[in-house]
């Protein structure tokens, strides 16, 4: 008799970066396996769209991004359906906003956590940076602005993921010159 990983209820322990572990439940290691190396990435772009694998979408960009922002997570709030999913993201400069996932791509949706602000009512919303000095304009950021990777939407709205991104990359270089 055959099982698979996805039926058998065991916890596994995961090595993090910070060198601590975390006991997670077989099914969730399955998940997160699948969400990093993007096997349900496939199912997101047709009529197989699903629930799970926003979701999955969504832990792999927070898996990828999680050292350039101050916190992410995907909302327990606001739906997650065939549609996509919707993420909390608080930004090294303490911007706190809320992001859609769609087939369309990366879109900012709300000032704050769990926040759909109208569109139609007000096609823009004001960033201003509270670590940010008095003489920066705000950001201006489009409602109907739709980004295509999640680099792109931070590299617009977050001057510290730039150096974050730049000195991981420099990092990364330097191990390899090694």
């Amino acid at each position: 008799m055959s099982t698979s990983a996805d039926s058998i209820i065991i916890e596994q322990p995961i090595q993090l970066e910070d060198e601590h572990e975390e006991t997670i439940s077989a099914e969730e290691y399955m998940r997160r396996e699948k969400a990093i190396k993007g096997t349900d990435e496939r199912f997101l772009n047709g009529d197989n769209s699903d629930e799970e694998g926003w979701r999955s979408e969504a832990l792999a960009v927070i898996d990828d991004i999680q050292p350039f922002v101050e916190f992410m997570s995907i909302s327990s709030i606001l739906p997650c359906d065939n549609n996509g999913v919707y993420m909390n993201l608080k930004t090294k400069e303490s911007i706190g906003l809320t992001i859609e996932l769609s087939s369309t791509g990366f879109r900012i949706c709300g000032r704050g956590f769990d926040t759909i602000d109208d569109p139609n009512e007000n096609d823009s919303i004001e960033i201003t940076s509270s670590s940010s000095s008095m003489s920066e304009e705000p950001l201006q950021i489009s409602l109907n602005s739709y980004y295509e990777t999640p680099y792109s939407l931070l590299d617009t709205i977050s001057p510290s993921y730039r150096n974050s991104f730049s000195d991981e990359l420099a990092q990364r270089l330097m191990k390899l010159c090694k």
